[in-house]
């Protein structure tokens, strides 16, 4: 009589064990695809950092040039409108 009275407990815990986990096991498949998500998200943002990073220096090599452009175009301007400027001739 004691073993059919372990035995019941011990089927029950195994049954109320199995339906804690049940509940688990199906998140489990949204959490994955939750996961796959985020590390293409992540990946997408490392190739636009990597583009980011090649803009930036494109950017930076423009504004170089334009930067040694302006004073030749200062004097390009002022020789039209009939200005004397340094390095010009009177």
């Amino acid at each position: 009589m004691i073993w059919w009275i372990a035995g019941g407990g011990l089927v029950l815990g195994l049954v109320l064990l199995v339906l804690a986990v049940l509940p688990v096991l199906r998140r489990l498949a949204g959490l994955r695809r939750a996961m796959v998500r985020a590390q293409q998200r992540a990946a997408q943002a490392q190739r636009l950092q990597a583009s980011v990073e090649q803009l930036q220096e494109r950017v930076a090599e423009v504004a170089a040039r334009a930067a040694a452009a302006r004073p030749a175009g200062a004097v390009v301007r002022a020789d039209r409108r009939g200005g004397a400027t340094i390095g010009s001739r009177e």
